[in-house]
């Protein structure tokens, strides 16, 4: 045969397969759009039934500070769970902020992260446009009933919208909440912008993400950067939510005098304990700052954050509290270098913090 023969064989092919592509196409699936038709909640990670992607529900506003409902508007901590056999998938999203921060990444701030069921990351190519597109091929399906994946949203940024994108001919399906095991109470951690996500490098590496990895236990992170403060308006939303424990890491946000974070940590814990009796309670220390050693004005904060915080814990134990434990700045060990500035965690700080938590929680909640 000819070269033109061969030519027109290939082009032959080409148009096939790509007339087979076409006709195929792309099914988007819209979690909120399919949760409301079938009556399921398809968003992971939230203490409260919502059709959104935010982590308060629409009562709080008003009840919160506006600086604080306005963060709970960001996606940390959330994650979509589907299971499909197609080797590709495309997410395709909008968000309401702008996609970076100068000392955090796109990627943490406004990116998405897949893993596969064995906790395994998949890597996605992806366009910060508008929208926002992550891609991810090659995917296999080890099961030959199709692969079950957690996609984390974004730490930093409200999302408008969202769609997954799979060939026609693959199968999807997304996982429900269960809203009715109680032994599948999640950990809920209300805390700073630490606990929000920053600055990690991308969602799956905030340390309340990795910690859910860890334990696989469903956690809801009411983190609200610069905003962790103690609140009792707060108090009464991270109450409402039954966990299986609850973590207070506010330290890092307490810029009032020793006896105001005594106070305020005193009627947290009694407030927590008047709605929920028998649940634990973890009050975390401040990490210390990273430049603590170079700045006597910060070592000078993080310690009387800290002294005031053990006096309480103390006292408190003392007049009977149960279920009252607490975890050290020594316990964390965040490393030298495990922070971007003076207080965010870097992804080195972050899988120590999550390393730390792990432990006290294995521990008090008796996992294995």
């Amino acid at each position: 045969m000819n070269r033109k023969g061969i030519c027109a064989i290939l082009s032959v092919l080409l148009l096939s397969g790509s007339l087979t592509a076409a006709a195929q196409g792309t099914v988007w699936h819209d979690p909120l759009e399919e949760g409301a038709k079938n009556g399921a909640e398809y968003v992971h990670g939230r203490g409260f039934v919502q059709q959104d992607y935010c982590r308060l529900p629409e009562t709080a506003q008003g009840t919160v500070r506006e600086a604080v409902w306005n963060l709970s508007r960001n996606s940390a901590g959330l994650c979509l769970r589907f299971t499909t056999d197609s080797p590709a998938i495309t997410v395709r999203y909008d968000v309401t902020g702008g996609h970076a921060m100068p000392h955090m990444p796109a990627t943490g701030v406004s990116g998405v992260d897949l893993y596969n069921g064995r906790g395994e990351r998949c890597w996605g190519g992806y366009s910060f446009g508008t929208p926002i597109v992550y891609s991810y091929s090659g995917l296999p399906d080890t099961t030959g009933s199709g692969t079950t994946y957690t996609l984390y949203l974004p730490l930093y940024n409200t999302v408008k919208t969202l769609r997954i994108g799979v060939p026609e001919n693959a199968s999807f399906a997304f996982e429900a909440v269960d809203t009715t095991s109680a032994t599948r109470r999640p950990i809920v951690v209300y805390g700073t912008s630490i606990a929000q996500g920053a600055c990690a490098s991308r969602p799956g590496m905030a340390w309340t993400n990795i910690l859910r990895r860890l334990s696989d236990r469903p956690v809801v992170n009411l983190g609200f950067s610069g905003n962790g403060k103690l609140e009792p308006e707060m108090i009464d939303y991270v109450a409402a939510v039954p966990a299986s424990i609850y973590v207070v890491d506010c330290m890092p946000n307490m810029y009032v005098s020793e006896d105001s974070v005594y106070r305020l940590v005193v009627r947290a814990v009694r407030q927590l304990r008047a709605a929920r009796p028998q649940t634990p309670i973890l009050l975390v220390e401040h990490p210390g700052y990273a430049n603590r050693k170079t700045n006597a004005e910060k070592r000078d904060n993080d310690q009387q954050a800290d002294r005031a915080q053990r006096r309480a814990f103390a006292d408190l134990r003392h007049e009977g509290v149960k279920a009252l434990y607490y975890l050290s700045r020594s316990q964390i060990a965040m490393p030298a270098d495990g922070m971007v500035d003076y207080i965010h965690p870097s992804d080195l700080g972050m899988a120590a913090y999550a390393s730390a938590y792990h432990r006290a929680i294995r521990k008090i909640l008796k996992l294995k």
